[in-house]
Parts: structure tokens; sequence; C-alpha cells
């Protein structure tokens, strides 16, 4: 019987402590605030990776379409102000890298040709040539004898704002379209990039 009394009055202040509930809410807050503070931060990490390569595409198709729609021969001038645009549109310290390709399909040889390339950063990016095409055969598409393409490229390096579990990487955006009025060519597309 004392051994049991005894036993009682051991449990009866831990009882007596978990009945209480004043000051609950600031042991919880303190205990979860650091979790809720990592998902938030965490969540904004992901988001800004998830904005960024979605701007990414979005101004690659837009230079795409622009260069689809030239009635005239390409310049430098314009190709640097096509950068210009797409580095506008991504407002972030790093910029954009841009190639742009004409090919077109022999059906004779049963390959794509390259016509022109324009390479803004020709360290990272140079120009391609038609060697360089059977690396594209899974992503180029199946055209008629003699049809163009062009081919954008966009890269950029994205760098997470925090550590939360994201490593820097680099997004790539591939864009393979024809022109809409007739085959486009470009004035001295070795100086791109100069």
């Amino acid at each position: 019987m004392k051994l049991r009394a005894f036993g009682h009055r051991l449990i009866r202040p831990f009882a007596r402590f978990l009945r209480q509930e004043e000051g609950s809410i600031i042991v919880e807050g303190t205990l979860l605030l650091p979790m809720l503070l990592w998902a938030t931060f965490g969540l904004y990490v992901y988001w800004d990776a998830y904005k960024t390569h979605n701007t990414l595409q979005k101004a690659t198709y837009s230079v795409a379409d622009a260069y689809s729609r030239l009635q005239a021969n390409a310049t430098v001038p314009f190709a640097n102000g096509i950068e210009d645009m797409m580095n506008y549109v991504i407002p972030r310290d790093e910029n954009a890298r841009l190639r742009v390709t004409s090919v077109i399909w022999s059906q004779a040889r049963n390959r794509y040709e390259v016509t022109w390339s324009c390479s803004l950063d020709r360290v990272t990016m140079p120009a391609l040539t038609t060697g360089d095409l059977a690396n594209y055969a899974g992503k180029l598409p199946v055209v008629a004898d003699a049809m163009t393409l062009l081919l954008v490229e966009s890269r950029y390096d994205f760098t997470p704002v925090m550590d939360m579990g994201l490593d820097p990487l680099t997004f790539r955006v591939f864009v393979a379209t024809p022109p809409r009025w007739a085959e486009i060519g470009f004035n001295s597309p070795q100086n791109c990039g100069l």
C-alpha cells in the first residue's frame, strides 16, 4: 500500500502538468515556427525556379515567333535586339544565352542541313553545324523535302536565392518552328555574338 501511495505522489505532479494549458500556445508556436519558416522559404525557392523556367520558355517561344514572321533577312542588330528583349523579360542578374539556327531537310541525303546559325554566346553555345544536328534527331519533326525550320535554343543559369535543397541548375529550352512566309536568310551570321 505504501508503495502505491508513493507512486501516486510521484505521478501527481506530472498529471497536473499535463492538464495545465497556460502557456501552451507559446510553447507550440516556438516548436512550430522554425518548421513553418523553413516550409515558407522552401516553397518560395521552388516557386522562383518554376517561374524563371516558365518565363524562359515564354521568352524563347516569343523569339521563335519573331524570327518566323520575318519577311526579310535577319541581321546582327536584329539578333542583338531580340537578345536584349529576352534579357529584359527575364529580370535577373544572369543573362539568357540564345542561338538561332535555320535548317533545311534534304530528302536526297536523308538529313537536316544547317543553312545559317547565329549564336549570341559563342563560348557556351557555339554556332551549330550540320554535323551537330545528329544530336538533335529526336527533337526535330518530320517535314517535307526542302522545308526549312528555325531552331531557337536558350539557356539560363539559375541560382536559388537561398540554400533550401535546390542546387544551381541550367534551364534549357528548344523550339523548332517553320518560317511563316519563306526561307529566312541571315546577313553575316558569323558576326553574331561579337
